[in-house]
């Protein structure tokens, strides 16, 4: 069986999307052929034994407007003609922004095989209405189009797929999916859980954030306050990010040093069982300035679970809430990080006294029902 995924965005930027490609290959043997632009952030190439990866050029930010508006329809015509070449048994369009692709596949090329459409994010009305949003807004348009010929579309969350079924009332159930963004099942080999804790043999937490960051969109400025303020005597915090803006980036670095490191170059996806396992408590810091983030329960929750962090997230991320637990190691704790001088630290900063229950659900799992509705559709 021949599968062919559609994933417009560089796919380094999004592990869930290569932890699903290795597990595909790792446990069916499929042939798999990737469609995706070359990433310019300097990031580490994928490396995908078995998985053939097609690298179109897409537009740059420095780009002029018509170049930018050529190079959007030409990765889109090369993705749908490489489509009929490969005649795959089954397409994976990921996201909104390859759906004119695999439009002009599925409808002018009539390609004939079994369509799927996976969302790393959800968009609303509003967001698709932004002037920065023209090309996205384009894709919407054919995509909406393709929805009721998909046999499989899926959101990451239970919320974001419901809010966007009151978008798209067409779909049925039969159609629809909530594959989570957990972490591969060789992470659970790879983890050094240490019976200490803290870690740190002076005693202070240990925090670490990895991902994206912004003064703006995260809570980084005022939880780098309180961590140099008198109030904060018991935690240090490392951030691994690659993917800032100046303004941010000038802030962690006026601030690197005694509490604080910054990891200017991120780390490689593949290290962070090891990088992880150095810490006590694993942060997320989204602001939830659009509803995609409110419901959002990014992968770098269950990344830290996996390895056995402890959580802090903010309350407004109500896709996390679901987690949320103080009875057992780990621990995922809400955590107003605009209010931080008002944290009582002393409970958490033990947890010997709570049983732990390891967690264990991989992204294998979660891929499960997809790869049971391909191998159903070949038997026929």
């Amino acid at each position: 069986m021949k599968i062919a995924v559609l994933h417009q965005l560089p796919i380094e930027m999004y592990p869930p999307v290569t932890n699903w490609l290795r597990s595909v290959r790792n446990s069916q043997g499929w042939e798999t052929v990737v469609i995706t632009s070359l990433n310019q952030r300097g990031l580490v190439p994928a490396v995908l034994p078995g998985v053939s990866l097609i690298l179109y050029r897409f537009g740059r930010n420095s780009d002029s407007g018509p170049l930018r508006w050529l190079l959007f329809l030409l990765w889109r015509v090369r993705g749908a003609v490489r489509l009929f070449r490969e005649k795959p048994d089954a397409v994976l369009s990921v996201e909104v922004h390859s759906a004119l692709a695999v439009w002009i596949w599925k409808i002018l090329l009539r390609g004939r095989g079994k369509l799927l459409i996976h969302h790393h994010e959800y968009y609303t009305l509003a967001d698709y209405r932004r002037p920065e949003n023209r090309l996205t807004r384009i894709n919407r348009f054919f995509e909406d189009q393709l929805l009721r010929r998909a046999v499989w579309v899926s959101q990451t969350n239970s919320d974001r797929l419901r809010l966007f079924r009151q978008d798209h009332p067409e779909l049925t159930d039969a159609q629809c999916y909530v594959p989570p963004n957990y972490s591969p099942a060789a992470w659970l080999q790879q983890v050094e859980r240490s019976a200490l804790w803290p870690r740190a043999a002076s005693g202070p937490l240990r925090l670490v954030y990895v991902g994206s960051v912004s003064l703006h969109d995260t809570y980084i400025g005022p939880l780098v306050e309180w961590l140099l303020s008198p109030e904060n005597t018991s935690c240090t915090l490392d951030i691994y990010c690659y993917n800032l803006d100046n303004a941010t980036r000038s802030f962690l670095e006026r601030h690197h040093g005694g509490r604080i490191t910054f990891h200017a170059g991120g780390v490689d996806y593949d290290d962070l069982p090891k990088v992880l396992g150095r810490y006590d408590v694993g942060l997320i810091l989204y602001r939830c300035t659009t509803v995609n983030f409110v419901y959002n329960a990014s992968n770098k929750l269950f990344e830290y679970l996996t390895c056995g962090l402890d959580v802090w997230y903010p309350p407004c991320m109500l896709g996390v809430a679901p987690y949320a637990r103080s009875t057992a190691v780990p621990r995922v704790l809400e955590t107003d990080f605009n209010n931080m001088e008002t944290l009582d630290i002393s409970p958490r900063k033990t947890r010997r006294h709570l049983p732990t229950i390891p967690w264990t659900t991989t992204c294998e799992d979660a891929l499960k029902p997809l790869l049971d509705l391909l191998t159903t559709a070949e038997s026929r």
